[in-house]
């Protein structure tokens, strides 16, 4: 798992409880300019037996005391079993990339927009091939739709699938599509439409057994089946952030199996 901060990045599993700083990279160290980095993730090389780290930001540069921010972008890799930093050539022309992403089978996937081609679509990236996957989205989500109608868009893993959450805020309806295959916009498929939930105000994650989690407009939080769409109330008041994170469990040290 990867915990960040805007100074450290720290690689911890849970199983063993080790921890592994991470050195900071040499690129915010140029004289002239910096990175401001609005995004990090965190996956695991199935090839090279590596577990990587990628960050994506903002170049800034600074000239007389005053910080210009460019509109560039820089991508930088970090590897665990060489210890070091690298940056990686992205042809990719976007607006905007959320924060959280979705791991599974040694792909991250994040949303992604671009507002100059009024585009949303996924970002995969494959961590062993070090290689971007773009895959539009549903017709049903385009992003026309997003401008007229009050609505949000959340990504989870859902039964071992990637699924795309569209919560329409006006009607309190949960539209819920799985990606069958990454590159191939006709390999979504609507699993579940959620009606007339006004009770639920955004989704959290999914569990291992297909249950959802959602938080509600009081701050509670409850578990969704998404099978007989029956709400179990957990009797928690959200005090802050919560996400669910499911990972398998490693006893092998940081610098991989076969090191």
């Amino acid at each position: 798992m990867l915990c960040a901060s805007q100074e450290n990045i720290i690689l911890w599993n849970p199983s063993t409880k080790e921890f592994k700083l991470i050195p900071p990279s040499p690129f915010d160290s140029e004289p002239y300019w910096g990175v401001l980095i609005d995004h990090r993730s965190f996956g695991y090389d199935r090839v090279r037996d590596d577990y990587k780290v990628m960050c994506h930001g903002q170049i800034i540069q600074e000239y007389n005391n005053y910080r210009i921010y460019g509109g560039s972008y820089i991508w930088e890799l970090y590897s665990l079993r060489s210890n070091s930093w690298r940056k990686i050539n992205v042809d990719m022309e976007h607006n905007h990339m959320d924060c959280e992403q979705v791991y599974l089978d040694g792909l991250s996937h994040w949303m992604c927009s671009n507002e100059r081609r009024n585009e949303v679509f996924l970002l995969s990236f494959e961590w062993s091939n070090e290689v971007f996957i773009t895959t539009p989205i549903p017709s049903y989500m385009n992003y026309y739709y997003f401008q007229k109608y009050s609505l949000l868009v959340d990504l989870v893993l859902l039964n071992g699938s990637v699924a795309l959450i569209l919560n329409c805020v006006d009607t309190s309806t949960f539209h819920i599509s799985i990606m069958g295959e990454v590159d191939v916009k006709e390999s979504w498929i609507k699993l579940f439409i959620v009606r007339s939930l006004p009770c639920l105000s955004y989704p959290i994650g999914a569990g291992k057994k297909g249950n959802m989690l959602f938080r509600k407009e009081d701050g509670g939080l409850v578990w969704f089946d998404l099978n007989t769409q029956t709400i179990q109330d957990l009797g928690i008041i959200e005090g802050r952030f919560y996400k669910i994170v499911i990972h398998k469990e490693s006893f092998y040290p940081f610098e991989g199996a076969n090191a």
